[in-house]
């Protein structure tokens, strides 16, 4: 049984179809990459899968259950995280606060009424952040103000936020755009460790990243699956060359 699978997502909006009946059975503790050029409809597919969107039509399923309605949170809850194109940290918290946050959720649950008493007496919690800060490489900077950080720590941070919820499934939009090329080794580096644990579906503009890091590819183009194979297969796939205007290789 796949660990995650869309059956047939569609998404419109309208009179445009973003998504059109788009199904992908991913398997545990594997790295699957959605590619496409711009407009192809992965952010869209990708927004389906982690809740935030409720397809026009479809279904999502995690472990055999379908999940399709539950919404973000509850779809979180189940153990699916994403981390987003978009660095979204808490800038005036320390490091450790902003890992601690999503460790409290992991640890005590949904939302309670003293969910703001100090947080020296949350056991658990401190020691998934220290954890997760050390498996991202910044233990050492935890009581540093999130304003701080470098952009690449920043990404690297908003991913310990993802990983503090200690979830199954890892969704990453995007997890190295913006980063300069020795940041960008370094979170190629840390998402090869992370996916000797974690099944990892990523969407992704960088091919090398891209080549370098998963067991199998995905290509949109207007909102339809146009190939979906192993790397080498998908290198050299006539469809995807005539996608990307040149070839991906």
């Amino acid at each position: 049984m796949p660990l995650l699978e869309a059956r047939d997502l569609t998404m419109r909006f309208g009179g445009l179809v973003a998504v059109d009946h788009v199904s992908l059975a991913i398997e545990p503790l594997t790295v699957t990459a959605l590619i496409g050029p711009n407009g192809a409809g992965k952010t869209t597919f990708f927004k389906m899968l982690s809740g935030e969107l409720q397809p026009t039509s479809g279904e999502v399923y995690f472990k055999g259950e379908r999940i399709t309605h539950l919404g973000v949170a509850r779809v979180a809850q189940r153990g699916i995280a994403k981390s987003f194109q978009i660095t979204q940290i808490f800038p005036k918290l320390s490091v450790a606060e902003n890992v601690l946050v999503p460790a409290l959720a992991a640890t005590r649950g949904s939302f309670r009424l003293d969910a703001f008493v100090p947080l020296a007496g949350a056991r658990g919690a401190h020691a998934i952040a220290d954890r997760v800060l050390e498996q991202v490489g910044l233990l050492e900077r935890r009581d540093l103000r999130a304003s701080s950080l470098s952009y690449g720590e920043k990404r690297r941070l908003e991913l310990a936020l993802a990983l503090a919820t200690e979830p199954e499934v890892l969704l990453l939009d995007e997890p190295t755009a913006g980063m300069s090329p020795a940041e960008r080794s370094a979170m190629v580096e840390l998402l090869q460790r992370l996916r000797e644990r974690l099944t990892v579906v990523i969407v992704e503009h960088d091919m090398d990243v891209v080549f370098g890091l998963a067991d199998r590819i995905v290509v949109l183009q207007d909102g339809h699956q146009i190939a979906d194979g192993p790397p080498a297969e998908i290198r050299g796939h006539p469809r995807v060359q005539e996608a990307y205007l040149g070839g991906v290789a």
